[in-house]
């Protein structure tokens, strides 16, 4: 299979195959690249566009371009919702308000509506199972978002800028890296209430699962690292694992137990193994 990677600051993704370790091939998505939503079953990725205000569709059969949905506003962060057939696209605010969730239909590739869900969003996760989704928030922590009536349910106040954040539904748990705080937060998502707050390394960005292999791995920006976190036994494995210059996006394909780091400070790849990790 393929993963895509996004080359954050050459304006491009990478297409890597997941057999070999190797770039195939790389697609020009505008200025500056951020997170991919993968929808397999619908033979397309969403990328989201920090400066030019769009979400570029990529065809994952043959790499192309399958067409640009025009936000308006810059985009920061994508997930899919394949059964309602959805895209759902958060605002970009760097050091500016970003408040808005847009709802793409993503048969039409066409914008349905925006919501307002905060005050400086950053990062977006989909519980499809259960209909929710989870949007961290610079100002005001993380919002639990009910999809179907379009607004948010709760919201849980977290200090030191909540960003990254991953659910594990199967498991009730929510990962939320806090940017300031060098720590990973781990959210009761009935309760909605922390649960516990784990160290990582310095400048935690993004946070991505292993369900398979029971891991969540953490690229911390800071200090050129990865943590894993044992998430059965909610733990931090002592070592960190040692990737490229400032680590931002992490991708983890399960088929082949294999985490993607997007090191922003060289444009390199890291591929590590979750099985020995």
């Amino acid at each position: 299979g393929a993963v895509y990677v996004s080359r954050i600051l050459e304006g491009e993704v990478a297409v890597i195959d997941a057999a070999t370790d190797t770039i195939i091939h790389l697609v020009r998505t505008g200025s500056n690249p951020a997170e991919i939503g993968v929808a397999d079953g619908l033979g397309r990725a969403f990328v989201a566009d920090l400066t030019d205000g769009t979400v570029t569709v990529i065809d994952t059969g043959n790499h192309g371009i399958g067409g640009v949905i025009d936000l308006g506003v810059p985009v920061a962060a994508v997930d899919v919702d394949e059964t309602a057939q959805r895209l759902y696209a958060l605002d970009f605010s760097n050091g500016v308000p970003g408040t808005q969730l847009h709802v793409i239909d993503v048969s039409a590739l066409v914008q349905l509506f925006a919501f307002t869900v905060g005050t400086r969003v950053q990062n977006i996760t989909v519980a499809a199972g259960s209909n929710l989704a989870y949007v961290s928030d610079f100002d005001q922590g993380v919002h639990e978002v009910d999809l179907a009536a379009s607004a948010v349910l709760r919201t849980l106040p977290m200090a030191d800028l909540a960003h990254g954040v991953a659910v594990d539904e199967s498991a009730g748990l929510l990962y939320v890296t806090r940017l300031e705080g060098d720590a990973v937060a781990v959210v009761d998502t009935a309760a909605f209430s922390v649960m516990d707050n784990l160290p990582v390394g310095d400048a935690p960005q993004w946070v991505a699962l292993d369900l398979p292999r029971g891991k969540a791995f953490v690229t911390n920006e800071g200090d050129g690292t990865v943590s894993v976190i044992d998430t059965a036994t909610g733990t931090v494995k002592p070592t960190a694992i040692s990737v490229g210059p400032s680590p931002l996006t992490v991708t983890v394909h399960e088929g082949v137990a294999k985490a993607y780091v997007y090191n922003t400070g060289d444009g390199t790849v890291s591929v590590i193994d979750t099985v020995g990790e």
